[in-house]
């Protein structure tokens, strides 16, 4: 189980980013294992989700 870290105590920028990437990726890995996405799906939305998000920046 994952460690509780106290309120009080800062996180890093990378340590946050490392964090969030960790899940990340088990959260696919499972999708994956589990046949709800596949991998290459997850890229095509990810290259849609990005496209859109530069569009709404201009």
């Amino acid at each position: 189980m994952a460690e509780k870290l106290d309120p009080k105590e800062l996180v890093t920028f990378r340590n946050a980013l490392l964090s969030e990437v960790i899940q990340f990726e088990a959260l696919v890995n499972l999708l994956d294992r589990k046949g709800i996405i596949d991998k290459e799906e997850l890229l095509e939305e990810i290259k849609i989700v990005h496209a859109s998000m530069l569009k709404a920046e201009t």
